[in-house]
């Protein structure tokens, strides 16, 4: 019984290690689609012959850059 106790707790651990892990992924990825959408944003400004539709995107991509990152309820620091 105690080796079946010690390989349910290990499991137990070994899962939500990865449930954390996860958690992390998440967090990583949704800073990876918010980086781009902000390129997007300046390399669309950077292509577009229309000046007031450049204003609009520089603006839009320096509010988002300036938009503090949501935290996650992951992240430690």
């Amino acid at each position: 019984m105690p080796a079946i106790a010690r390989a349910i707790t290990e499991l137990a651990r070994a899962v939500a290690d990865l449930a954390r892990q996860q958690g992390r992924t998440c967090t990583a990825l949704n800073d990876v689609a918010r980086e781009q959408r902000i390129t997007n944003l300046i390399v669309r400004s950077q292509i577009s012959a229309d000046p007031e539709e450049k204003r609009r995107l520089v603006a839009e991509a320096s509010t988002r850059m300036d938009a503090p990152r949501r935290r996650s309820p992951h992240d430690t620091a």
